[in-house]
């Protein structure tokens, strides 16, 4: 089979069960382009918490505001009630994207385990 992303997601989705037999190139390929995404899922994981650090940040610096009353109590309630409904939910999802980020981490291991069982003294030439 050629080294092609199709490759690398057919052993992603078998989680990377069946790499045994495979020769060092291409474990060297899978190894590397796995790398390439976990780096993309750490940035992503980084711009999903800015996101909602900057939504958790703007509700409590609102909730004071809101709590002493004012003449504008209705309107940044409004926007105090959406931005709980944004807050709730970012939880979940943030915690879904940390928990998938550190499954493709252990991935690592498997390829790894695979390179050594073929003989592989050094891994990262």
């Amino acid at each position: 089979m050629p080294l092609t992303m199709e490759f690398y997601t057919t052993h992603l989705k078998d989680r990377f069960r069946s790499v045994d037999h495979l020769d060092e190139k291409d474990l060297r390929w899978l190894l590397t382009v796995h790398d390439k995404k976990v780096e993309f899922f750490k940035e992503e994981r980084k711009m999903h918490f800015g996101a909602f650090a900057l939504v958790t940040l703007l509700f409590f610096l609102l909730l004071p505001v809101i709590l002493s009353g004012g003449e504008f109590t209705k309107p940044l309630l409004l926007i105090e009630g959406l931005l709980f409904l944004l807050m709730v939910p970012y939880v979940f999802y943030y915690a879904w994207y940390e928990n998938r980020l550190r499954k493709l981490e252990e991935f690592y291991f498997v390829i790894l385990e695979a390179l050594e069982g073929i003989g592989e003294k050094e891994i990262y030439r």
